[in-house]
């Protein structure tokens, strides 16, 4: 059963960082060719969350490794310092890129293809946190479940950026880089939450009695 259990939490981890490292190639193509700095955002996030899913991997796989399986938490805990702050930096570089967006604004071209990805990229992040928080719920692991909360929290930061893109298409408003600044803040939280556990000690808590509970 352990066996079993311990194959499922790898495979969802390995359909975590396949379906994000997609969704962030499509949406950082899009994003160059929109010239839309709240695209090119998103996507780092994609990435970003494709490094998380390697760390569910790897730990989950250390954790079954008779050779490390004394310096087990020790590994997790360096790994996921460095991760933490690989997000960190990204966070701080889209806040750098946002601040000079609304400085010195550029155009930006929200045409069918590019709204065609965003409801695209949507769905299938939805699809992917239903189907990381029922597979959690099902092998009860927690990192699924906090993996599937994050997800649906990165589908609500999508839907951010199709609101700014259609408000932008209807009157002409540009809000993409407040968009970019309120992402960038929710990516330094998370990395911080990797370093600082307790920040997010009642998030989690909360999570295990609540599974369905979406708040980051």
């Amino acid at each position: 059963m352990e066996k079993s259990r311990s194959k499922i939490i790898v495979r969802s981890g390995y359909y975590f960082i396949l379906t994000n490292f997609l969704l962030g190639a499509f949406n950082i193509a899009v994003g160059l060719l929109s010239n839309s700095i709240a695209i090119i955002s998103d996507a780092a996030h994609s990435f970003i969350d494709a490094v998380s899913g390697l760390l569910v991997v790897v730990s989950e796989k250390l954790s079954n490794h008779k050779k490390y399986s004394e310096k087990r938490e020790e590994i997790e805990r360096i790994t996921t310092i460095l991760i933490a702050l690989i997000i960190i930096i990204a966070g701080i570089h889209i806040i750098v890129e946002a601040i000079e967006k609304i400085i010195t604004p550029d155009d930006v071209d929200y045409s069918l293809p590019v709204m065609i990805v965003l409801v695209a990229s949507i769905l299938a992040k939805y699809v992917l946190a239903f189907y990381l928080r029922r597979t959690g719920k099902r092998v009860k692991s927690k990192v699924l479940m906090a993996s599937g909360a994050e997800t649906m929290n990165d589908t609500l930061i999508s839907v951010a950026v199709l609101i700014s893109a259609i408000i932008y298409l209807i009157w002409q408003v540009d809000i993409e880089a407040y968009v970019s600044l309120a992402i960038s803040i929710i990516i330094i939280k998370v990395g911080l939450e990797f370093i600082f556990p307790k920040i997010s000690h009642h998030h989690h808590h909360h999570l295990e009695s609540n599974p369905d509970h979406i708040h980051h």
